[in-house]
């Protein structure tokens, strides 16, 4: 039995190395573009993750087990602390990253299983044009589609991607249509029609807002 043991050891110690490596690699594809876009967010957040953590409990679980036999510190109280304890960290581990949602996304999520997000989407946000009539008023906030149209912060928050709006995001100075990547107005735990500069350059590298279309230009 221990010599399975040992050889389940040393595949989770290589697995945890490659894994390392490549959840850097798949870092840098996000942040400096060295890899596909699409390629690096499913590698770190989707499959890397869960990977490199459960190698990393198997791996650190046997050593500190041979650390405990070792020093003589091997009773039934102790191997059930450590049973539990690394047990715990790997469902605690595995259900924030696979299951835990952000109170906001529950939210959204619960409204839409309800039927609320139906009568939602009937609530428009009215927005005033003139015309040499003297004005008609539209029941929902259009698409703009001239690159040259210039977004306040205020005007910018209209475009929440909730109620059926588009959701946009401004990125250094230009706004950017993110209607395929926000759900329900959220990605990540960030919010549609808010400037973003510093969240998304912390994991994205710029030049991957280049197939997304701009819409305008943001002003403070």
């Amino acid at each position: 039995m221990h010599k399975y043991i040992a050889k389940l050891d040393r595949l989770a110690a290589w697995t945890l190395f490659f894994g390392v490596i490549l959840y850097f690699i798949s870092g840098y594809g996000l942040t400096r573009g060295i890899i596909s876009q699409d390629l690096a967010t499913k590698l770190h957040f989707e499959i890397l993750s869960i990977i490199v953590i459960v190698a990393f409990v198997i791996h650190v679980a046997y050593a500190s087990r041979l650390a405990f036999i070792r020093w003589r510190f091997w009773s039934w109280s102790i191997k059930i602390i450590w049973a539990v304890f690394f047990a715990g960290f790997l469902t605690a581990f595995i259900y924030l990253d696979q299951f835990y949602q952000p109170k906001a996304i529950e939210q959204a999520v619960s409204k839409e299983s309800t039927g609320d997000s139906s009568n939602q989407n009937n609530q428009t946000i009215e927005t005033t044009t003139d015309n040499a009539t003297g004005g008609t008023t539209d029941n929902q906030v259009a698409v703009d589609q001239a690159e040259n149209q210039v977004f306040t912060k205020e005007k910018l928050a209209q475009y929440d991607g909730e109620n059926g709006n588009p959701a946009y995001v401004a990125v250094n100075g230009k706004v950017y249509d993110l209607t395929s990547v926000f759900k329900n107005g959220t990605h990540y735990s960030h919010y549609a029609g808010q400037e973003l500069t510093n969240a998304f350059l912390s994991y994205h590298a710029e030049r991957a807002l280049s197939k997304y279309p701009v819409v305008g230009e943001y002003q403070e």
